[in-house]
């Protein structure tokens, strides 16, 4: 197979695109919502019809990338979320924006987003063999790309509605999936698709329930998803608010996505040393950063610990993606990311749930202490569970399976 180093700035590229436009248009949305409908209640049942439309989505996506591809599925992801966003326009031009259009046009994008990313994660063992860079460092790349766009994404769409109309925004948004599907279209990799078996999606969670790393793998992210969500959307918010600077939230997740940039900066350095070393600093890490968010005093207090906590997840974050290259065959790797990443978002409303109850009979200290308590837990199996050391176990060569 010729190597093309070309393929992984077009694939980090892309990927980083498509975040970039989908963390964005998170931000514009509710804007948009609200400076149409007055209404903060309809944002939220905008939101929370996305988010329940993203689950079968997700499902349905492991298996349709491995049965036409990870490459032509993110690409069509990617056109899909654009024909999303576009609709907002075009509705807004014509019959004007209401409540059902916002759901309809929602529940569209968050369809296509999911299993656009699960298919990148999908393509990065044919991008890392075709461009001959280890999986390592590739997945270090990727990691870096969704910081940057995690971090760039929000902050140029708050600046943009300071200064534009919020549909106009949304122009940008669109364009910048548009652009992250050419990027991938040309990316040098085979759109190979594979001849699913009749067991389905069977055959993927019977690897998983067989292979002790796959196992703690979705484990992990449920439970992760479980204390995560809560944070951001729930305390973050809410401590801000009480203490009257609401706009220093932006600054706050900003301070996150910078530590996650570090983190994956380092990351393809630190694990080519030692992978187990770098996933259990990061578990530290984060757990450290999440206390530190707990003492919930003032600004710079939190900011620090939003920092950690970025660090931390930057270091062991990309782990689940070398693991999944390395080591998931190619015919069923569509179908084990999308069991993976269907675990956390079925967890994730479990915890804003959870949360929510916690919150009700107590004040944010006592959700932070929660929180804290159950990260810590949820750290502990990460590190100690039976398949974290081959989660972290480098696989010779000979050994890696066959792309």
């Amino acid at each position: 197979m010729s190597r093309i180093r070309l393929a992984v700035p077009l694939y980090i590229g892309g990927a980083s695109l498509s975040l970039f436009g989908n963390s964005a248009i998170t931000i514009v949305l509710p804007w948009l919502v609200l400076a149409t409908t007055g209404s903060l209640t309809s944002a939220g049942l905008i939101a929370a019809a996305a988010g329940i439309a993203a689950v079968p989505a997700t499902f349905a996506g492991g298996r349709l990338i491995d049965r036409f591809g990870a490459r032509n599925v993110a690409v069509v992801s990617d056109l899909g979320s654009a024909t999303a966003v576009l609709g907002l326009i075009v509705v807004s031009a014509t019959v004007g924006l209401s409540v059902p259009w916002f759901v309809v046009l929602g529940v569209a994008g968050a369809v296509f987003d999911v299993p656009g990313m699960t298919a990148r994660q999908a393509m990065l063992a044919d991008v890392a063999s075709i461009s001959g860079t280890s999986v390592t460092t590739v997945a270090g790349f990727f990691q870096t790309g969704f910081s940057l766009a995690f971090l760039a994404g929000p902050a140029l769409a708050g600046l943009l509605l300071s200064v534009l109309d919020p549909i106009e925004v949304v122009a940008v948004t669109a364009a910048s999936s548009a652009a992250a599907a050419l990027l991938t279209a040309i990316v040098p990799v085979m759109g190979q698709a594979f001849a699913t078996d009749s067991t389905g999606s069977g055959s993927a969670l019977d690897l998983i329930r067989a292979t002790p790393a796959l196992r703690a793998m979705l484990i992990f992210a449920f439970l992760a998803s479980l204390v995560t969500p809560p944070m951001i959307s729930l305390l973050l918010p809410g401590h801000f608010n009480e203490i009257g600077e609401p706009g220093q939230l932006g600054l706050a997740m900003s301070a996150f996505a910078i530590g996650a940039l570090a983190g994956s900066a380092l990351f393809a350095a630190l694990a080519a040393r030692s992978r187990r070393a770098t996933f259990v600093t990061g578990m530290a890490a984060m757990t450290a950063g999440i206390w530190l968010f707990a003492q919930l005093q003032g600004f710079w207090i939190v900011a620090a610990g939003m920092l950690v906590m970025g660090l931390g997840s930057g270091l062991f974050g990309p782990i689940w993606n070398v693991y999944v290259a390395e080591r998931v065959p190619a015919h069923v790797r569509g179908r084990v990311l999308g069991w993976l990443n269907m675990g956390g978002l079925v967890a994730g409303p479990m915890g804003l749930g959870l949360m929510s109850v916690v919150l009700v009979g107590g004040d944010l200290g006592l959700g932070a202490v929660v929180m804290g308590v159950g990260w810590t837990a949820v750290a502990a199996y990460a590190v100690l569970s039976p398949g974290a050391r081959e989660l972290t176990e480098p696989l010779p060569q000979s050994a890696r399976v066959d792309d």
